[in-house]
């Protein structure tokens, strides 16, 4: 037997899926086997595996029982004359299997073999080549010394700068995504050291294959999309801690003296700085906008009243202003996230849930205003600029976000498919809100398009798969989906550099499976997967916000509900103001307030039913607002549903 593949998973059952339908491809005519090694995932994986692949050799684990465990377990029951450890994560082409037998076959002297990486977003993955981590290059990595001479085999030499991306070469070091041995060198230097519970592992094992008299080589005539470090993120305290430890294991094994102490103090080091960046970072990811709205809202107000000041209009009472101000901001500001509007502005609220939670921050901040003593109310004028400030802070704020994101609401996608296309559409349909606008047009995948193509009528057919470069030009498209069945992987592969370059955002749908797969992971049509679902804490206080909003109107509006025959309304305004009711039923959820309008007059209709489905799980103010209307306008009854 030619090969054995083994892949250790971990609950990444959507990308484990993909990476054996390209194994599978990748295989035709080889004399190979697979092996999957799944370390107790709950999602599914063990499943699939059986359903769907019935001829994989399936290991799976009662216990998590970490990386190198897992793969020496299949390692030792495989009959491969190599063995390639392969990330569940990864996508291989269809001619990385021939071409890496024919390069074993033609260098004997070689026990381990990588091949270039790319990223979802077509990014050359600099670990792809590594050379020996020696306190040096560690350090000049770690300082990102590197990047001011990638090429140099001094500053760069973790990253075996020396060789160029496309350069078929000796390296040191081999990455344990795509990790291509020959099982001679594993009977001669031994299998993974089972020390190394994940990281570290493939940097010890290829270091052991150069110290056995093996070479390592990088092959650079066939790569792989390596989604990178899905099941465990990067940036993240966990990884960091987990992957110095290793490294720290590397240089207690491998480092003797001066030079393993050296490398020990830079390794804690490296921790220390890596936990305070992974703890900024999660700071910044989930406040950012937040703070940087914050800070400009600030210097305006700052300079709006020190303009206030100096023109002579109003001498403001500085010692007073230097805590009033303050407080009103921090009232602004607070009201502002409690009603949603700083909730990463480019993927989850729109420009009219934006409005609204600012319009909602600076009524409460008059409120505060006005209920203070006179002597305290240093300038209306000043009140006035500190809430349109905020508002054209936030403004800016979003406007960046939504310009670096894209308008999440309004999509410009290719496709690229062949009679895959009308299952695709379905798929990204239900993937995405209700709410969202495509503009999408099609590629034909195979050659040219037969006249018995399928058409659809939104999704119109502008030319082949020769033409994406172009297609992605004139129709000015933010991401392109590749049809997982349709599109072979040797061309997803060679359009992610032209992709990466353009920022075009690359997807890959797997129709059968229902999973639309990119960087993040896998998107699906769950309830639990829609971010403006009422389950979601800020959507839910959109809509009190917005319950107490029409209370007040209503309330205003007494005295002529009351002369054509609707004082009831006035009740229940006030049932909702105070938080007993809502005014329109929550959608499929369940709700622990009554409610005073359905969606829909007969609750049961199978219409009403997808209705109140869609509500709950894609909300947005609008709809609620055109069940209140609707009621007024037909003089429909209310009446108090749910629980009493």
């Amino acid at each position: 037997m030619d090969l054995s593949v083994v892949i250790v998973s971990y609950n990444v059952r959507a990308f484990l899926e993909q990476c054996l339908v390209s194994v599978e491809r990748a295989s035709s005519g080889l004399d190979l086997e697979v092996w999957v090694v799944d370390n107790n995932s709950v999602d599914g994986s063990v499943e699939m595996v059986r359903s769907r692949f019935p001829e994989v050799h399936l290991v799976a684990n009662r216990d998590n029982v970490g990386f190198s465990v897992a793969n020496n377990q299949a390692i030792r029951q495989s009959k491969g004359e190599h063995v390639l450890l392969l990330n569940p994560d990864t996508v291989v082409r269809e001619d990385t299997f021939v071409k890496g037998l024919a390069h074993m076959k033609a260098h004997t002297e070689v026990g381990g073999m990588g091949v270039p990486m790319y990223d979802g977003t077509g990014q050359f993955l600099p670990e792809s080549k590594r050379g020996v981590p020696t306190p040096w290059a560690a350090f000049c990595r770690m300082a990102g010394l590197h990047h001011l001479a990638p090429r140099s085999p001094k500053w760069n030499a973790y990253y075996a700068g020396h060789v160029a991306e496309d350069e078929t070469a000796e390296i040191d070091i081999l990455s344990g995504a795509f990790m291509w041995m020959r099982k001679k060198a594993l009977d001669d230097v031994g299998l993974l050291d089972e020390q190394f519970f994940m990281y570290g592992e493939d940097i010890d094992l290829s270091w052991r294959l150069v110290q056995g008299g093996w070479r390592n080589h990088y092959l650079a005539s066939t790569s792989i999309i390596h989604y990178k470090g899905e099941s465990t993120k990067k940036g993240s305290l966990n990884y960091v801690l987990v992957f110095y430890r290793a490294m720290l294991l590397f240089a207690a094994k491998h480092f003797e003296g001066r030079q393993a102490k050296l490398f020990s103090w830079m390794i804690r080091l490296a921790i220390y700085g890596r936990a305070g960046l992974a703890i900024v970072r999660r700071l910044f990811s989930r406040w950012g906008e937040l703070i940087q709205a914050a800070a400009l809202s600030t210097v305006l107000l700052a300079g709006w009243l020190v303009l206030l000041d100096t023109d002579g209009s109003r001498q403001l009472t500085w010692q007073d202003v230097g805590w009033q101000a303050p407080v009103l901001l921090g009232i602004q500001w607070l009201a502002m996230w409690a009603l949603g509007g700083y909730r990463e502005t480019r993927n989850k609220r729109s420009l009219s849930g934006q409005l609204v939670s600012w319009m909602g921050a600076s009524l409460l901040t008059w409120v505060v205003y006005g209920m203070w003593p006179e002597g305290w109310r240093f300038s209306r004028a000043g009140v006035l600029g500190l809430v349109a400030g905020h508002g054209l802070a936030h403004g800016f704020t979003m406007y960046r976000s939504w310009k670096r994101g894209g308008n999440p609401f309004h999509v410009r996608r290719v496709l690229v498919a062949a009679e895959d296309l009308e299952k695709m559409v379905d798929l990204l349909r239900r993937n995405e809100g209700e709410r969202t606008r495509h503009h999408s047009v099609a590629l034909w995948s195979k050659g040219p398009r037969p006249s018995d193509a399928p058409v659809l009528p939104f999704v119109p057919w502008v030319g082949g798969v020769d033409d994406l470069e172009e297609a992605l030009q004139i129709h000015d498209a933010d991401e392109v989906v590749f049809s997982g069945r349709d599109v072979s992987t040797d061309l997803m592969v060679q359009s992610l550099e032209m992709l990466g370059k353009r920022h075009i955002h690359c997807r890959i749908a797997w129709t059968d499976a229902g999973d639309v797969m990119s960087s993040g992971g896998a998107s699906r049509p769950a309830f639990d997967s829609f971010s403006q679902g009422l389950h979601v804490p800020e959507v839910a206080r959109t809509k009190r916000m917005f319950d107490v909003l029409t209370s007040l109107v209503v309330l205003l509006a007494v005295p002529v509900l009351w002369a054509s025959g609707r004082a009831r309304w006035g009740t229940a305004a006030r049932k909702v103001l105070v938080g007993r009711w809502t005014w329109v039923r929550p959608g499929s959820l369940t709700s622990d307030r009554p409610w005073v309008l359905d969606l829909a007059n007969d609750p049961e209709e199978r219409s009403a039913q997808r209705k109140a489905f869609t509500h709950g799980r894609d909300y947005h103010w609008k709809k609620d607002l055109s069940v209140v209307v609707d009621a007024l306008i037909s003089h429909r009854a209310i009446i108090s549903h749910g629980h009493h």
